[in-house]
């Protein structure tokens, strides 16, 4: 009995221990991730932990396992106690990047859920998902080599949704599991050249078609009763986003380049005259816009002065938005992954990931922020880091 009221002394010493770190960091929880790095799932995201009770058992084990004592290397409190580092290594007190695929060819746009991170490729003419805590790649719909499979990618309710450029392009779907023996289904066709595809509030699909005399257009899923087409003909439009009371898209003439809007119905506006919008999102009141060589900038939904999120004199590629952070990809010679809250940083956003190669498209849910690296053709990734 003796022997045992020692062990037990020495659990509840640690586990005091462990929580009075917690106070001094700051940190409310003191529950840590189960063993492996936090795989389990939690609310239909990964990484959270579904068992764990603060009032049971798997506290103390928790704390017993994964102590807090070095915030420079420990994966499971990188940087700070409680940190998890999710699978990725702890350096200097930074997560480091999780290859989750390695492609022969060029990954490009990006999509997720709970399970799999979803990409295209547009070197193959392949569509591929892998599941995020690793394991094989599998491919959705095998395309012919070279097939334009344009800049988008959505993932919503059974199916995946993308484009593809061909002589009967349109916008398709497949199941997320697979297309089948089937092959993609239409849902958008035919479209001349289709660039884009997105997706706004309320299931609405949003896509563009990238000619001199392109349309721009959107439906209510499953899209029964077809399209309506909000503006065009346009020169060459591609990246497309919508609000409740306007659609808002990328287009090269008037310009050089600019940001449009059909704003309530109306008839298409320019909001800015600029010369390389790279990706568009509707985030609350604002339109916030990547620009070559002039970072990341938002304004009013019915335009209006910009306001500077993030300028830098470098080549600003994809974003994704995380409540009050975005999350942004820099120059692919940079070859960085940077956060920054949305109210601004000017030129100096923190750093999450650098010496990645040509990284493009970026997407995030409540544990990671995930990417592809275009690469060279050969060697391109999918890549996640913990948040």
């Amino acid at each position: 009995m003796r022997r045992r009221g020692a062990i037990l002394l020495v659990a509840w010493t640690a586990a005091f221990t462990w929580l009075g770190c917690n106070a001094l960091f700051g940190i409310e929880s003191a529950v840590f991730e189960p063993d492996g790095g936090g795989s389990a799932v939690d609310d239909g995201a990964p990484g959270g932990d579904a068992t764990t009770d603060a009032s049971s058992a798997d506290v103390l084990a928790d704390v017993i396992v994964h102590p807090c004592t070095n915030t420079l290397t420990d994966t499971f409190n990188c940087g700070s106690c409680g940190h998890d580092c999710l699978g990725g290594a702890c350096l200097a007190g930074q997560c480091q990047p999780v290859v989750i695929a390695t492609e022969l060819g060029q990954p490009m746009a990006i999509a997720l859920d709970v399970t799999h991170v979803y990409w295209t490729n547009a070197t193959t003419g392949d569509v591929r998902r892998a599941p995020i805590t690793g394991g094989a790649a599998e491919t959705l719909y095998d395309g012919p080599i070279g097939t334009d499979l344009g800049d988008g990618l959505v993932r919503t309710g059974t199916d995946v949704y993308f484009t593809i450029g061909d002589a009967d392009g349109g916008v398709f779907r497949c199941a997320a599991t697979g297309c089948g023996a089937g092959g993609p289904v239409p849902v958008v066709a035919p479209l001349v050249t289709p660039q884009y595809v997105g997706l706004a509030d309320g299931g609405v699909l949003l896509f563009s078609e990238g000619q001199f005399d392109g349309r721009v257009g959107r439906c209510t899923l499953p899209c029964a009763s077809g399209p309506t087409f909000v503006a065009g003909p346009e020169s060459f439009p591609k990246y497309v986003a919508a609000s409740s009371d306007g659609v808002y898209w990328s287009s090269v003439i008037p310009g050089p380049g600019n940001l449009r809007a059909s704003l309530g119905g109306g008839a298409a506006t320019t909001l800015i005259p600029t010369n390389a919008v790279q990706q568009i999102e509707v985030n609350g009141s604002e339109v916030v816009v990547a620009l070559r060589g002039s970072g990341v900038r938002a304004l009013a939904r019915d335009g209006g002065p910009t306001r500077r999120i993030y300028e830098p004199l470098t080549q600003t590629e994809r974003f994704a938005i995380d409540g009050t952070v975005i999350y942004f990809s820099d120059s692919p010679t940079n070859g960085r992954i940077l956060r920054c809250p949305l109210v601004g940083c000017g030129d100096a956003g923190t750093t999450i990931a650098s010496s990645q190669n040509r990284p493009y498209a970026v997407a995030v849910d409540k544990t990671n922020i995930y990417w592809t690296n275009f690469g060279d053709g050969t060697n391109g990734t999918i890549v996640r880091v913990a948040k």
